[in-house]
Parts: structure tokens; C-alpha cells; sequence
């Protein structure tokens, strides 16, 4: 494994030419990358062979390969098997794949790793009955010590609409009792939000740790909270009021080292049964500090590139901190900003008012605005010119059509006042794209970190939010692409308070390619021209996401002298229809040449016979 990274480029390229240029070096250091293997291996042989399989090298032109060679984490041979075949000498591991395709392990652009470990300890978005209700909060509570608090939820989120529809549900609305499981949850304080924080569900347990009666519940000064009773006369745990989140935050403490802990080795074993070598995350520094412990115990199975927020540049600056810095399993050098926020709650920032809204085009975020509330624009715009002054990496979330042209705008007073160089600037969601703006995306050489999922989740009320023709600029893959920008793909797991984001790059694929629901709906998909190819959504997810964090010298295609993070299916997604991607199977994840990740199915490899 390299200990020392390779230097950065520095004068800004157009990303037509980087890719032109890259896909020529690449191309050839494939062809001579078995011819060149004797030579390589003269003095001992590879760890791990991977053969008989259908390896895409992620090389645009390139023809599959049937094995790759791994020694000391690293590619050192790609090619056919007989050519690979002087790597393997008895000590070798040998993996016979019998045609399971090979790719480069599946790069995630947007994660929130901690927000996403605590979701999957407790997520009651899709419930929508109190028996599955209560066998969740049960199942938690039975593997938390006393006194933890469980916190979240979010229950209600698919009442509205169905997950795999393209339209409305005719589900009836959920609403747990929380009350009703006062016994059994006497040890945990429980306090939960529906979706939208129109409701929040509060235990016996959270109201005494807050000071509250149970019995006769009430909070000085918040005579308009409701506590609501049911038919029976007897109290829910539900209570709605301005103010409920907050007022019960102060008394919820943080979650202890250990939990944390356990939360994130349980987000890591999903991560890889994904297929996922390496995420760009945004969690908080205690998370940062998991990771390290997790990585000097030999537990971190996944490469990081870890983001900070934008506004703790200067601090960042102050440490020598700037694009590049780490090593290769947790990297730093990146900060993440928003501009505007999000559709779900229709905050996301527009040039003309939503339709379900009159008048309303969406509210900035807090870097936007003073303390009062009042838009400040130049306030945003210095902390990108500084953060890019000290060479971090900027990312920023844009959803709204006015938000991304915006920051257009931003980018190109960057070129003006800090010069232009490759800069790699991180378009975050690139959600909706007035027409006029395509062409900019390719000019200013922008990286369009785009979250495919999105549009099979989304789709079900955006039309509803801003029409359909305003639709037709959103998740405009083919339209991003097609204008030079780099296409890289993510997940935005754990998701919104409004949808749910799994980390599955086989979802993002199937969404990009086929523009449907994981219902299969609409049948022709959604906005049908702005699909994308597989080899193009694949590239994405792979060299798109490394491309995106300055590591496509390291990972992202499959050749000689890269990481060995690799990522095996059991089929071929080039070659099946594309409703059949959503039944594909992760059969192998391995990172830096250890297999982390074999499916129960596979057998386990024995060393081969020395040929």
C-alpha cells in the first residue's frame, strides 16, 4: 500500500481534457500491465487472484479482463487468466469467480455516517402499525443499558406517499402510542419526531427526566402545547407546539462512547454488504476519532473522506490542513457548505415561487443570512474565498434553481479573484438545473455530486412542489454529463427527514439508468432523456466519486499500481435488463486486498495448486 501520496495537479484543466487525458494513460498502462507482470513479480507472488471473471476496468473503451492480481494492497497485474497466472504460487489466495463481474469498489460522494449509525439502531419511518412500532422500540431497548435515551424516528414519512409509486398512497396515517409502552420502556427515555416536527411522541421516562408529571403533563410558559389524549381519555405521548424539539434537547445527553461505537461498526458491516470501499462523510469530530480508533484496531473496513463544515475553514487553515491531507484511509483537505435547503419542507431556494406555495421561493440557510434573519450575500462568498485561498476543497448543497445558479456565479468571482486551477469544485445534489445553466456546469469544470436515489424517491411529489416543467432540469444526468461537468455518484445516506436514503449503489445505478420507482414506475421512466447508460452510471460511482475527492491517481478503475479496493457482483450489469439491477448481488467487497465482505453463498477460496 502507498505510504506516500502522489502530487496534486495544480493549473485548472477543462474536465473534457482531464478525462481525455486520463482515459489515454489509463488505457495504455493497461496494455502494458501483464506484459510488464514477470518482471514485477520476480521476487514473490501475490496475495490474492482474483480469475475467471468478467472484470470492468472502468477504462471508457477498455475490453473486460478475466483476473486481477493483489499483493501488499495494491493491483499488480489485470489481465487474462493465463496471463495472470505467474502471480500464484501456493501461498496465494485464489478466488474463482466463474464469470461474477469485477468492478472498482463502489465509491459513495454523501454520507452522514454518524447520523446514519444512530438511524439504523431505530428507524420507524415506513412503519405504519403500533405492533411493528412496539416490536422496534423493544428490540433496541433489549440491547441498550439503562438509561440510554432513543431519540428520532421519524414515523409518518410514507403516509403520504407510497416508497415505490410514482404518485399519492392510500395508506392510512400511523401515528404511534407511546404511552401505551410506558412499562416496558421505563429504563429508556424515548422522545421521537414525526417527519415534518409536526408531532413528537414522548415516554413516561422522557417526561420525568424533563421535570414533567406523566400524569398531568404540562411545561410553564408553554400553555399552547398539547398534550393529546385518546378515545379512552388516557394520555398518547404525543404532543405538538413551537418549541417541543428544543425544549426537550437540553435534557437529551449525548450518546456514549461505547454505543457510538457499536452504532459504527454496524453502519460498516452494511457498508460492506453494499459493495462500498470508501465514502466522502459529514459527521462530527467525535466521529473522526472513531475512525482513527477503529482504523489503529484493524476494524475499519472503508476508506474516508472525511468533510468538515465550511465555516470552520480559517481553524482548518490554521493546522496546515488543505487538499490531500491524510493518507489513504482517512483523507482530509474537504468542507462542506449549504446554501439553501431542501424540497421535502420546501425550503430549497428558487428563482420563481412553488406551486403548492404561492409567493414562497424558499428560505436561505444560516450562512446566508445575519442574525436577524436578513439575507446577507457576500457573507457566504467570503468564506469560500477563503476556504479556497488556503486550498480546501469546496463543496456546497444546492437544490433550487436559483441556489445553483448562485453558486455559479460564486465560482466563477473564485476564478476572478483567486485565479483559476483545478479546484475540483463540488456542485453538492445539482438537484434542479435552470436550462440556461447546463452549459456553465461544463465551463466551470464543476464536479456534480449527485445522489441518483433521489429521483425514484423523490419523484413521488416534486411535481406537486414545482411542476413539471420545472422537473424537467432535475436529476438531469444525461444533461450534466453531456455538458462536461464529472458525473459523481452517492447516496445521501441515511436520507431526509422527509425520505429514506439506503447506502445500495445498486439503487443509485438502477435509478440513473432507468428512471423509474422501485416500483417500476413510470414504465417509460421519469423525464426519459436524462437516463443514463450502466458504464456511465458505474463510472460514477467508482472513478467519478475518486475523481471527486482528488484520489483518481489511487482508486477508481481497475489497473496496475491502484488500491485493491474491489467490489465483485453476480452478474454482469452491462449485459442484463435494467430491472433485473435491483437483484443483484454483492458477492465480494474487499479493501486495500482483504476480502471484508463474502456473501453466505460463496465458498469459501482455497489456496490454489502451484501451476
Amino acid at each position: 500500500m502507498p505510504k506516500t501520496m502522489r502530487p496534486l495537479p495544480s493549473p485548472r484543466r477543462s474536465a473534457r481534457h482531464v478525462l481525455t487525458t486520463v482515459t489515454t494513460m489509463i488505457a495504455a498502462s493497461l496494455m502494458t500491465a501483464c506484459t510488464d507482470s514477470s518482471s514485477q513479480q520476480a521476487d514473490r507472488p501475490a496475495d490474492l487472484v482474483l480469475r475467471s471473471a468478467r472484470v470492468w476496468t472502468g477504462i471508457p473503451g477498455a475490453a473486460l479482463a478475466e483476473a486481477v492480481a493483489i499483493r501488499d494492497g495494491e493491483i499488480v497485474a489485470v489481465g487474462r487468466d493465463a496471463e495472470v497466472e505467474a502471480w500464484i504460487d501456493a501461498a496465494t489466495q485464489v478466488v474463482e469467480l466463474a464469470g461474477a463481474f469485477v468492478v472498482p469498489g463502489f465509491s459513495d460522494n454523501h454520507v452522514h455516517f454518524a447520523a446514519a449509525a444512530a438511524f439504523l439502531e431505530f428507524n420507524v419511518m415506513k412503519v405504519a402499525s403500533q405492533e411493528e412500532f412496539t416490536e422496534r422500540l423493544l428490540e433496541v431497548t433489549s440491547r441498550l443499558p439503562p438509561g440510554e435515551w432513543i431519540v428520532g424516528g421519524l414515523w409518518g414519512a410514507y403516509d403520504a406517499w407510497a416508497e415505490d409509486s410514482a404518485g399519492g398512497s392510500s395508506r392510512e396515517t400511523f401515528t404511534p402510542n407511546l404511552r401505551a409502552l410506558d412499562d416496558s420502556t421505563a429504563e429508556h427515555p424515548v422522545f421521537l419526531r414525526r417527519f415534518d416536527d409536526g408531532e413528537f411522541a414522548v415516554n413516561s421516562a422522557a417526561l420525568l427526566a424533563a421535570g414533567i408529571d406523566p400524569e398531568a403533563p404540562r411545561v410553564e410558559g408553554r400553555d399552547d402545547w398539547e398534550f393529546v389524549r385518546g378515545s379512552d381519555g388516557s394520555y398518547t405521548g404525543i404532543v405538538r407546539g413551537d418549541g417541543v424539539a428544543e425544549h426537550f434537547a437540553q435534557f437529551v445527553p449525548a450518546p456514549s462512547r461505547q454505543r457510538r461505537l457499536a452504532q459504527s461498526r454496524n453502519a460498516l458491516e452494511v457498508m460492506r454488504r453494499a459493495g462500498v470501499t470508501n465514502v466522502s462523510d459529514m459527521s462530527d469530530d467525535q466521529q473522526l476519532e472513531i475512525y482513527r480508533e477503529l482504523r489503529a484496531a484493524g476494524e475499519l473496513t472503508a476508506r474516508i473522506h472525511f468533510r468538515f463544515p465550511l465555516e470552520r475553514w480559517p481553524e482548518l487553515a490554521a493546522q496546515g490542513i488543505a487538499v490531500g491531507s491524510g493518507d489513504p484511509w482517512i483523507r482530509l483537505g474537504g468542507l462542506k457548505g449549504h446554501i439553501d435547503g431542501i424540497m421535502g419542507n420546501s425550503t430549497a431556494r428558487f428563482l420563481e415561487p412553488y406551486d403548492h406555495l404561492p409567493g414562497e421561493r424558499g428560505r436561505w440557510r444560516k450562512l446566508m443570512v445575519d442574525t436577524s434573519g436578513e439575507l446577507v450575500p457576500g457573507q457566504f462568498l467570503q468564506h469560500m474565498l477563503g476556504a479556497d485561498a488556503a486550498n480546501l476543497q469546496l463543496s456546497v448543497h444546492a437544490i433550487g434553481d436559483e441556489a445553483n445558479r448562485l453558486l455559479l456565479d460564486y465560482l466563477e468571482e473564485l476564478d476572478r479573484r483567486n485565479g483559476e486551477r483545478d479546484r475540483r469544485f463540488r456542485l453538492v445534489h445539482a438537484q434542479v438545473i435552470a436550462p440556461q445553466d447546463f452549459a456553465r456546469l461544463g465551463d466551470l469544470d464543476v464536479v456534480a455530486e449527485v445522489q441518483p436515489f433521489h429521483l425514484s424517491d423523490d419523484m413521488r411529489w416534486m411535481e406537486e412542489r414545482i411542476g413539471r416543467e420545472r422537473c424537467r432540469g432535475a436529476y438531469a444526468f444525461s444533461s450534466i454529463a453531456d455538458s462536461g461537468a464529472v458525473l459523481s455518484f452517492g447516496s445521501d445516506w441515511p436520507g431526509t427527514a422527509a425520505a429514506e436514503y439506503p447506502i445500495s449503489p445498486l439503487l443509485g445505478i438502477y435509478a440513473a439508468v432507468t428512471r423509474r420507482t422501485l416500483g417500476g414506475e413510470p414504465v417509460e421512466g421519469w423525464f426519459p432523456e436524462q437516463r443514463i447508460g450502466v458504464a456511465r452510471a458505474l463510472r460514477a460511482y467508482t472513478w467519478g466519486s475518486s475523481y471527486a475527492n482528488f484520489e483518481d491517481h489511487l482508486k477508481g478503475t481497475v489497473e496496475v499500481g491502484k488500491l485493491a479496493d474491489l467490489t465483485v457482483l453476480d452478474r454482469n450489469l452491462l449485459e442484463i435488463p435494467a430491472a433485473e439491477i435491483l437483484e443483484a448481488e454483492v458477492l465480494y467487497t474487499i479493501v486495500d486486498g482483504e476480502i471484508v465482505w463474502q456473501a453466505p453463498r460463496t465458498a469459501t477460496a482455497e489456496p490454489a495448486p502451484v501451476p
